[in-house]
């Protein structure tokens, strides 16, 4: 009998519920920065590490834009975008732990388009250490 009720339960969500949503649980179509850990840098030196942001289960996450912003960057850091990658580059002028919150939002031409392929999320962040040494 508990059996009975169980599948019941679940024919009646997959027939009465959206099906799109139930799948977007399961399967989340969503921006992702790639884990990294950045390599340690030393003060008064040239510095670069860059990483990529992709769509998690979207085939054309090409077409998407891509925008960031980047919190927690030593003096002399700064960020330049191209397309999908971000570099972290510059000569760091202090030395000190960092967390640097990366934060990417996309757009793409799928948003408005009257069908019902959205994205779950359409924006991500995560955190990263820089380590930058004294001389």
């Amino acid at each position: 009998m508990k059996t009975f009720r169980t599948i019941t339960l679940i024919l009646f969500s997959v027939l009465f519920l959206n099906c799109e949503d139930l799948l977007d649980c399961v399967i989340p179509r969503e921006p992702e920065l790639q884990n990294k850990t950045f390599p340690i840098g030393t003060v008064d030196e040239y510095y670069y590490a860059d990483l990529r942001a992709e769509i998690n289960n979207e085939p054309r996450d090409q077409d998407y834009d891509y925008y960031f912003e980047v919190i927690g960057l030593p003096l002399g850091m700064d960020y330049f975008v191209n397309f999908r990658t971000i570099s972290i580059e510059g000569t760091p002028l202090e030395t000190g732990t960092f967390d640097i919150r990366i934060f990417v939002d996309v757009d793409g031409p799928f948003r408005n388009d009257g069908n019902n392929e959205r994205l779950c999320n359409y924006s991500a962040s995560k955190t990263y250490t820089l380590i930058i040494e004294g001389e």
